[in-house]
């Protein structure tokens, strides 16, 4: 599956930080991108805070990778409904490729890193599609 706009996110992840501490948003006249980045980024440091009150390290025996931890809580945190508000597309990509951004490790990162740059064919991908997309919309006289 083709996520056309993975490469924004990756631009975004790359450009955004997360704010000093919790409660604290980004400013108020940020752009719909650089507050989905900095909410996500927030969200992912939050969780590490209290994943790190339980567990000693981003592994648990039990409880597997902090990764792993985190996707199944933004399934819970409506990220593709957000995602899909931000880049009016809902995120189409295993969530190893966005969990990964924020560098919690996964039981999925090394059968997804062996011998391959996922995240950057991902983003060469999506830069494909969309030129794509807009080539096709203007010969058919396509106008948003």
């Amino acid at each position: 599956m083709n996520d056309w706009t993975y490469d924004l996110f990756v631009e975004d992840a790359e450009q955004y930080k997360a704010t000093p501490r919790k409660g604290v948003y980004c400013r108020h006249d940020a752009s719909d991108r650089e507050q989905f980045m900095t909410w996500f980024k927030n969200c992912a440091r939050d969780f590490e805070q209290e994943w790190l009150k339980t567990h000693e390290h981003r592994y648990d025996r039990w409880d597997g990778y902090i990764g792993d931890a985190f996707a199944r809580e933004l399934r819970q945190m409506c990220f593709s409904d957000i995602y899909k508000e931000t880049y009016n597309q809902r995120p189409h990509l295993e969530s190893w490729y966005y969990v990964h951004l924020v560098g919690f490790p996964m039981s999925e990162d090394v059968a997804r890193t062996f011998c391959a740059s996922p995240v950057e064919e991902a983003v060469e991908e999506a830069k494909q599609m969309r030129n794509y997309f807009e080539s096709v919309a203007q010969e058919i006289g396509f106008k948003e």
